[in-house]
This record gives C-alpha cells, sequence and structure tokens, in this order.
C-alpha cells in the first residue's frame, strides 16, 4: 500500500482506503504457487476479495432444488427460497449484462482495428512506400468513435472519453479525398518555399485568439507550440482576397493620365520600402527569419536568371523551434524544509539569427528566477549562444509543488517550461485494518505488524488518534514512543525510515469487556500526507462446554461422600488391577481464542457440610493425588477457537481397592477481570501490565473399584490312563476361560527336568468372557507313575494357575541270558574271558551300558577294577541283542566277587553277579630236614624225603644246587630231581649224599615252577 495521499501545502485532505468487512469466521487463502511462470492468480483473488472468492457457490442446480422443496411449512424455508431466487436473478442478470458488455466492446475493437487499417493503407497509397521510412506517427485510433461511451459509463466502465483529454473535432461534409495533415503547407513554407501569392511582410497580422490557458495546455503536452497557426493563415489569406477587388475600383475612379501619374508615385514610393529587414526582428517562420541551426536543409531546384540552380531550403511542413530549454522541466526532488535550492536553466538560441528573450517568473512564492546570464550586451542571445537564468526553490514543507517559466520570443506561442518539486512519496506495508484478534478481557495482547519503507525516499511520521488531527504539535498529542486511543495502543508512535528499512509496528489491545472494538488512528508523514488505519479488536471471556462423556454421566448414590466442587461425576465399572478402562470426554472451547491448558489429578474434598452452609474457598485444600490411577491424555496443550476436543479418561488400579480423585482443567496465564479506572486518567491500561493466574475452569470427580481375575481352566485336572512309553510325547487339549474385567496375558511354564510337559501356544491374550483353546503336550523321562503340576503365570497376577497332570511311564526292558558268571579257578597272572548275551525285550530302542558296581572299599583304596566289558556300552534296537564279552585279570590270590549293573537309559535293566578263584602253586616237604647219622667221606650216604603240593593247581617242581659254606666240599644227587606234582599229591624223592671231607650242615633248594620261592 503506497502511503502517498497528495495533501496540498499541509493540508488536512485524506483519502481512506474501503476497510474490508468483518467476518465471522476467519477466510481460507489459497497458498502462492511455487512456480513463478504459473498463470494461475487464484492466490492473489483469495487475498483480496476473501471469502467472497473461496466460499463455495451455490449454484443453479441448488436454487432449483430448493425452489422443489417448497411447500413444507417452513417459514424461514419459504423466506430463504424466495431472498434465493431474487439474488440468483440479479446474478443471472448481472452475467448477461457482463456477457453483453464484453462483446459490444469486441465488436467495437474490431470495427476499430478495420478503421483504422483502412486509413494506414489509404495513406500509404497516397505517400507510397517512403511513409514507413519517414518515422510519422500512426493514424489516430478510431476506437472512441466505436465504441459506446454513455453504455460504458451506465455500467461504471472505464470509457475512451475518461483519458482521452483532446476535444472533439468538428467533421464537415467530405467533399472528396483530403489531403492528410502532414501534407498542409506550413507558415514557413508559405513564406519562404511556396511561390503563391503572398504579403509584403508588412501586413500586420492580427494577434492569434488564443488565451494563456490555452497555451499553457498546450504547452504542457508539448514543450514548443504549433509553427502554423490557422487564424494568421485566414486573415492573411482575406486581406490577399480583398486586394484585386480594391485594385478594380481605384482602377475604375482614376483616368488614364492620372493613372500613370499615381503608378509612377506608388512605385517610388515602394522604391524607398524596398529593402532587406534585420532577419533579428523576423519571426523564424517569416521569409528569411533565419534558419534553424538543428534542422536540416534540404536542396531544391530553382530557376535563378533562367538557369537551374540547387538552393538549400528548409522543410516549411516543419516546426522551426527559436529556443531550447535545458532542461526541458526543472525539476527538484530532494529537498527539505527551510532550505533554498538553486538549479540552472539554459536558454539556447537555435536559429541563425541573433534573439531577444524575455523570461515570465513562476507565479507561487516558492519558486523564483534570477536575472539572466546573456553572452553579450543588450540581452540578445547570438545564434548557437545560450543565456542562464537560475531558478531557486524555497519550500516551507514536504508536499509536491508545481509551477512554470514562461518564455516569451518572436515565435508565435511563447515556450513554457514547467517546473516540479516532487519528492518519491515512503510507500509501506503496513495494511490499511489492523485485526489484533481476539483478546481475553482484563489481559493484554501485543501484535506485531511489519512496516517497511519500499519508496525512495526518507520518510518521518507520527501515528495518533484520528480525532486529534490536525495537531499543532506531535508531541502534544503522543507519549515518548506510544500512544494510546483504549482500548489500543500503538508503538512507536514516532519513527524514521530509509528506503528499504523496516520497523515493527506492536499495537497493544487490551479488552475491558466482551465486545468488539475498533478505532481509527492517523499516521501523518512529514511531507503533509496522511493515511488512516483502522484498528480492530475484539473481547473474549473463558468458555468452555463438556459437551458428552463417553456412556454417559453418572449419578452418585444416595449418601455417598462426594467432591464439595466437583461439577461432574463419572464412575468406573469394576476393573482388574494394571486394566486399562478408558472413557471419552469432548469439551468444546466456544471462545474466539486459544487457552492453554493442563490437567491435575487432585485428592478429593470429603468435608462434610451441613443443610444450606456455604462452601469456605479458604477451607479447601488442594492436595495432588499420589495413587496415580486416574489419568487423562492429552495432559496438557492448547484449545484451539471453536473447536471440539477430545480427552481420554483413563482408570489403570494398581491395587485392590477403590479409587476416588478429582480432575481439574486449569488455564494457565488467565488475566484477571479488569478494574474500573479512576476518572482522572492517572491509570493507563497500555502502561499497567497485566497480572495472569491460573484457573480452575472444570472439575470431574471420577471414582473406581477393583478386583481379582478370574481365570479358570476347563478341565482343571489331566489324567492319562494306562501306561505310556517313555520317550513318546502324549497331548491332551483343555480349556482356559477368562471371567475377567479385561483381556489377560498369559505365560505357561515349561518342564523339562525329567520329563518334558508344555502347554501350546505358551503365550496369548484372552480377551474378556472368551475362551482359549489349548493342548498339552507330555513327553515321559522315567517309568513310573507321576503327578505332576505345570503353572501358568497370569501378568499382573500374583498367584499362578495351576494344572495338575497324572500319567504313568514305561521304559525299554533289557536282559542278560545269564543270572551271574562264575571264572572258576584261576591261575595268577593268567586272565578269564566269557562271552555273555543281552537282548532288548521292548518295542523301543535301548541304550544301555553295562559296568561293575564299585564297593565302598574299592571306591576309598582307588584300586583298577580287574574286571572289563567289551563292549560296555551301546544302542539296541527294538527286539535286538548282542554279545558282550567279560575279561577277568586278577592281580592277586583271592576269591573274586563282584555285581556288573546293566543300565538302560530311561528304562529297565538288571544285575550279573561275577565271581572266580585266584590262586598259585605251592609244594612244600613234610620234613625240611635229612640227617644221616653216619658218614664217610668219598662214601655216598643214601634218604628219602617227601614233597606235598598244597594248591588244587599241578605243580612243576626242581631240585637246584647245594648251598652252604662247605657245599663244594660235597655233592647231592636225588631221584627224581624234577617233576610235576598233581593237586594236594605228595612225592618221594630219594637223596644220595656225598662229603668229600667233614661237613657241616648244608642245603639244597627244591623250586616250584613258575612262581615258587624254594
Amino acid at each position: 500500500m503506497v502511503l502517498a495521499v497528495r495533501a496540498a501545502h499541509c493540508g488536512t485532505e485524506m483519502l481512506r482506503d474501503s476497510d474490508p468487512p468483518l467476518t465471522p469466521e476467519p477466510c481460507m487463502h489459497r497458498h502462492r504457487p511455487a512456480s513463478e511462470k504459473t498463470q494461475d492468480i487464484s492466490h492473489l483473488l483469495a487475498s483480496i476479495f476473501k471469502e467472497l472468492y473461496t466460499t463455495d457457490i451455490i449454484g443453479r442446480d441448488t436454487v432449483a432444488n430448493l425452489e422443489k422443496s417448497r411447500g413444507g411449512g417452513n417459514d424461514y424455508h419459504e423466506k430463504y427460497v424466495a431472498e434465493l431466487q431474487k439474488v440468483h436473478a440479479e446474478y443471472s442478470r448481472r452475467m448477461a449484462e457482463a456477457s453483453m458488455l464484453e462483446q459490444h466492446i469486441a465488436e467495437a475493437r474490431a470495427r476499430s482495428t478495420v478503421a483504422e487499417e483502412r486509413a494506414l493503407s489509404r495513406t500509404v497509397q497516397e505517400v507510397g512506400d517512403m511513409y514507413f521510412s519517414l518515422g510519422l506517427p500512426p493514424v489516430k485510433s478510431t476506437f472512441k468513435w466505436c465504441v459506446d461511451n454513455s453504455l460504458l459509463k451506465q455500467h461504471h466502465l472505464i470509457c475512451p472519453e475518461d483519458y482521452v483529454t483532446e476535444q472533439q473535432l468538428l467533421t464537415k461534409a467530405p467533399k472528396g479525398k483530403s489531403a492528410p495533415s502532414f501534407a498542409n503547407p506550413t507558415l514557413s513554407f508559405t513564406q519562404h518555399v511556396s511561390r503563391s501569392s503572398q504579403d509584403d511582410d508588412y501586413t500586420e497580422i492580427p494577434p492569434p485568439e488564443r488565451t494563456a490557458e490555452s497555451i499553457l495546455e498546450e504547452s504542457e503536452v508539448s514543450l514548443t507550440l504549433p509553427s502554423t497557426p490557422e487564424s494568421s493563415t485566414r486573415v492573411i489569406k482575406s486581406i490577399k482576397k480583398s486586394g484585386p477587388s480594391r485594385k478594380v475600383v481605384w482602377k475604375e475612379e482614376l483616368g488614364g493620365s492620372s493613372l500613370s501619374e499615381e503608378r509612377a508615385a506608388v512605385a517610388k514610393l515602394q522604391e524607398r520600402h524596398n529593402f532587406l529587414r534585420n532577419p533579428r526582428f523576423l519571426p523564424p517562420h517569416a521569409h528569411r527569419g533565419g534558419k534553424s541551426l538543428i534542422l536540416p536543409m534540404r536542396k531544391v531546384e530553382r530557376m535563378v536568371e533562367g538557369k537551374r540552380v540547387l538552393v538549400e531550403e528548409s522543410d516549411p511542413l516543419e516546426a522551426i523551434p527559436v529556443f531550447l530549454a535545458n532542461p526541458a522541466i526543472v525539476f527538484f526532488n530532494d529537498y527539505r524544509v527551510g532550505q533554498i535550492y538553486e538549479t540552472t536553466l539554459e536558454l539556447r538560441n537555435l536559429t541563425a539569427t541573433s534573439r531577444h528573450v524575455r523570461v515570465i517568473p513562476p507565479s507561487t512564492p516558492y519558486f523564483s528566477i534570477g536575472l539572466g546570464k546573456f553572452p553579450g550586451e543588450g540581452g540578445i542571445v547570438a545564434p548557437g549562444m545560450s543565456c542562464h537564468y537560475t531558478v531557486r526553490f524555497a519550500p516551507d514543507s514536504l508536499a509536491d509543488f508545481e509551477d512554470f517559466v514562461l518564455v516569451e520570443t518572436q515565435a508565435l506561442y511563447p515556450l513554457v517550461v514547467p517546473i516540479e518539486a516532487r519528492r518519491p512519496p515512503p510507500i509501506l506495508t503496513l495494511p490499511s485494518v489492523l485485526d489484533c484478534g481476539f483478546c481475553l478481557a482484563g489481559g493484554v495482547k501485543i501484535t506485531e505488524f511489519l512496516c517497511q519503507n519500499e519508496g525512495l525516499s526518507t520518510g518521518r511520521f507520527c501515528i495518533m488518534p484520528k480525532k486529534m488531527w490536525p495537531a499543532a504539535n506531535f508531541r502534544s498529542v503522543t507519549t515518548v514512543g506510544f500512544t494510546e486511543q483504549p482500548p489500543f495502543g500503538i508503538c512507536p508512535s514516532l519513527f524514521e525510515l530509509h528506503p528499504g528499512q523496516a520497523t515493527i509496528v506492536e499495537v497493544a489491545f487490551f479488552p475491558s469487556s466482551f465486545d468488539t472494538f475498533t478505532q481509527i488512528f492517523s499516521i501523518v508523514c512529514d511531507n503533509c500526507q496522511v493515511k488512516d488505519i483502522t484498528v480492530t479488536g475484539t473481547g473474549q471471556i473463558i468458555a468452555l462446554q463438556l459437551l458428552s462423556i463417553s456412556e454417559g454421566e453418572d449419578r452418585p448414590a444416595l449418601g455417598e461422600p462426594r467432591d464439595l466442587t466437583a461439577e461432574h461425576f463419572v464412575r468406573f465399572d469394576a476393573a482388574n488391577p494394571h486394566s486399562v478402562t478408558q472413557k471419552r470426554l469432548l469439551i468444546r472451547n466456544t471462545a474466539h481464542i486459544a487457552l492453554p491448558f493442563h490437567w491435575q489429578i487432585m485428592m478429593p474434598n470429603l468435608q462434610p457440610l451441613m443443610p444450606e452452609e456455604e462452601i469456605k474457598p479458604a477451607k479447601i485444600d488442594y492436595n495432588m493425588a499420589t495413587d496415580g490411577a486416574f489419568d487423562i491424555n492429552p495432559r496438557q496443550g492448547t484449545l484451539a477457537p471453536l473447536q471440539d476436543h477430545a480427552f481420554t479418561l483413563s482408570y489403570c488400579p494398581q491395587e485392590l481397592k477403590d479409587y476416588h480423585s478429582v480432575c481439574h482443567l486449569v488455564l494457565r496465564d488467565i488475566p484477571d477481570p479488569p478494574q474500573e479506572t479512576s476518572g482522572d486518567g492517572a491509570d493507563r491500561p497500555a502502561q499497567r501490565r497485566a497480572a495472569v493466574n491460573d484457573v480452575i475452569v472444570m472439575e470431574i470427580e471420577v471414582k473406581g473399584s477393583t478386583e481379582h481375575y478370574k481365570v479358570l481352566l476347563e478341565p482343571y485336572a489331566l489324567h492319562f490312563p494306562g501306561e505310556s512309553v517313555t520317550g513318546t510325547t502324549i497331548k491332551r487339549r483343555f480349556k482356559m476361560w477368562n471371567n475377567s474385567r479385561t483381556h489377560v496375558v498369559f505365560h505357561w511354564e515349561r518342564l523339562s527336568d525329567h520329563h518334558i510337559m508344555e502347554v501350546e501356544p505358551p503365550t496369548g491374550v484372552i480377551e474378556m468372557n472368551e475362551c482359549c483353546d489349548l493342548e498339552l503336550a507330555l513327553t515321559g523321562g522315567e517309568p513310573g507313575s507321576h503327578s505332576l503340576r505345570l503353572d501358568c503365570r497370569i501378568e499382573h497376577h500374583d498367584e499362578p494357575v495351576t494344572l495338575v497332570v497324572q500319567a504313568a511311564f514305561k521304559g525299554p526292558r533289557v536282559c542278560i541270558n545269564i543270572p551271574s558268571l562264575d571264572l572258576g579257578l584261576l591261575r595268577l597272572g593268567d586272565h578269564a574271558k566269557s562271552t555273555v548275551h543281552i537282548t532288548n525285550t521292548s518295542h523301543l530302542a535301548a541304550s544301555w551300558a553295562l559296568q561293575e558296581v564299585p564297593d565302598r572299599r574299592q571306591e576309598l583304596s582307588r584300586e583298577v577294577s580287574q574286571i572289563s566289558v567289551e563292549p560296555c556300552r551301546g544302542l539296541l534296537p527294538p527286539l535286538g541283542g548282542c554279545n558282550v564279552d567279560v575279561v577277568f585279570r586278577p592281580s592277586v590270590c583271592q576269591r573274586f566277587h563282584t555285581i556288573l549293573e546293566l543300565a538302560v537309559d530311561r528304562g529297565c535293566g538288571c544285575h550279573l553277579s561275577v565271581q572266580a578263584n585266584v590262586q598259585l602253586p605251592q609244594v612244600c616237604l613234610l620234613s625240611c630236614e635229612l640227617v644221616f647219622s653216619e658218614l664217610y667221606v668219598g662214601v655216598p650216604a643214601r634218604g628219602t624225603v617227601r614233597l606235598f603240593n598244597q594248591t588244587l593247581l599241578p605243580a612243576s617242581f626242581c631240585w637246584g644246587e647245594l648251598q652252604g659254606p662247605q657245599a663244594s666240599l660235597c655233592s647231592a644227587t636225588f631221584s627224581p630231581s624234577a617233576g610235576t606234582l598233581g593237586p594236594s599229591a605228595e612225592a618221594e624223592i630219594s637223596v644220595e649224599f656225598t662229603a668229600n671231607t667233614d661237613v657241616r650242615p648244608v642245603r639244597t633248594p627244591s623250586k616250584g615252577l613258575p612262581h615258587q620261592d624254594p
């Protein structure tokens, strides 16, 4: 918006922009297209016409449907349809008029184009192809003669008469083809070039019948006036036409002799005046009045004394300017009050003759002109020389000024030099209507508007209430940086903006009641331009409404304790711990302003009151609820204006008890109600800071109770009849019912220590009053009859649900073909090996292991086992068998006895008893001494000894050499010297002893084979 309203000499004339109508609802704006090349201007139309452009159009079909629905007895509907018919008829009429006007303008443009083309072709035919090279102006537009101006004015449209200022030409009767205007001879052509009869340059030409106003009007259009006045031409022609008639009368009055005398006298008289006049005193259009220095001369062949000679002549059809003003328009564009500005006006002589010039000064007191500076004496300007005048400008304000300087020369019309003083006005982007929107009564709303100077000049501005303008002093109506007109205040009130500079204009709106306020402020610029702006705003009060509660609002029971100040009551059904129950609240903000809010869950005030006792706010305690059972979402936010907002009230108990709380809807930063101000004006609302507090606008009392989860198993115990084979999986289906208030989340445990017991699916969710089909899978790990328990954990439930299962199992059975194994009598150092056969008598694969059962002494002594089994373990197929070798390697002589255990994995095995007798051969002499009573040297002595086998094993024996100190002095032979004794057998041995000297007792060993000491 251009803040440039013309006010002559700081007057108080103002132009007001039409304020847009206030609408009850905000209009929808169109977004600006992303591409700059698009031709979509819907966003521009929407921003200008707002709801008039964006509102849905009631079309012809809608009107027809409403007409058909008439006659229902609804007076309002009948009135609405009738008004709608009138509006639609008016719309149809206006659309028909618009179509008619559009068709008329199109036809006029077509007729005008045809007429202009016809005139142009006619001119080209007359002039030839040189017409376009001459640079002549085009033909005049005939559109204003083809269009009906009265019809356009009737419909409030711009017609050609509004912007075409030239007077209507008087049309005459057609006289055939008329010469074009550029082909008419000018006065200069008639006097200098034309060979037609002319005056003698002494005939006085009457002054043109033109006024100063007409001269000024023509001079405003062009800096020079036409050089061919029709009035002077008509006067000259009239004088020349009257000459012959006067000559004829003169000839009739005089006789023959007197006629010759008179002719001689006239010739003598003409000889006296037959001299060349100084071209200085001739007008430029006169013959020999001086040629132009800037217009080119054309060469024309002339007959001079019977010879053709090229003579340079000026174009008689072209105007000859005498003086040229530089600058053509004296312009002042940057000025301040109290300063004097000067500039020079140059007048240059453009003819070949010295000229006089006379300058008439401006008429207004703001412009003045000094004495001219001439290049010579006498105020004469030689050809091509210039005279200079000083033009002074002394403004008393920054308004626009206009005047002119009149330059009179020997030309037919004076030269008008306009003088203008005009600063480019500052252009502010501040809109004409400042809408502050809505504000709570008693509060203050600050709205910022960007104000940028888009003009080319600096401006100082003052904002004041309209009723205070005009003011003698700006500071008397505005405070320091602030102007106020309740309930509005604008800051800053005085500011200055340079080109391109911007500032923020803050508008404070402080309503005192629920109403719409409008005030008009005036923005006064230092260039005496005034602009009115309208500041509007609407005061609002808090207005919230609880529209609905899902399942309806409850009523408390008779005698039930309630909160003292709660307005609404909501009761939740009994719920299970940690379950969530929700209700939906719908609250409407009926105010036109956004309200920030937050919810508070408080403990109820259960103070007893006597009948008709008033509630004392001072005794009400506000304590936050700590149980956390109730919650509302969203907990905080902003209530949009004129909209419904949904809230979710949740009840989630944590323990088995009853809950009771109050939900407070608190609005933040709500201003206190306005107070009545004193009449002396000391309390200025704009300068008073609004006190804001949090306000409780709605209280909703909520109650809820809790109960245990109710989960049942059908059946509660499972029994598998008969015996099942271990390692196989048996299954049984059962159901789990949820009789709780909400869904339950279950998780079955998995038993895998001896038996594998699990439920499919192990986890899941069961909705309220529904059941879930489950399947128990049991895999026996140990044979026998078992009673098992499997727990199911319910989320948020302390006690598990237990399923009792009873089942009996049997595993694979493996047996040995012999009950015991006797390895018999063994010699120490030998080993015994025996083979046994084991058989799987069941229909299951059996994993078996045969090993010795260690006794307590063997475990303490950590002795290595003397018996081994090959193979010691394996896998028998159903009803299969295998051979096992039992090897015994004794380490000592003993009576060996042990037990081998045949263990079957998850089955039934048996035991095998193993025994053996381990001995060594043992031979002894029944008599250990053989006594010879008499011995002779060299004489053999004979005796007998007996050997006895002490064991059940055969024993081999042999006799060795004599031993002793005198063994070498004697000899002995035994018969038999070696042999074998059967188990417990005796043998008699003959001994022959020969002594070679006196000997003492000697001995000889008898060795048992192979491991017997002698």
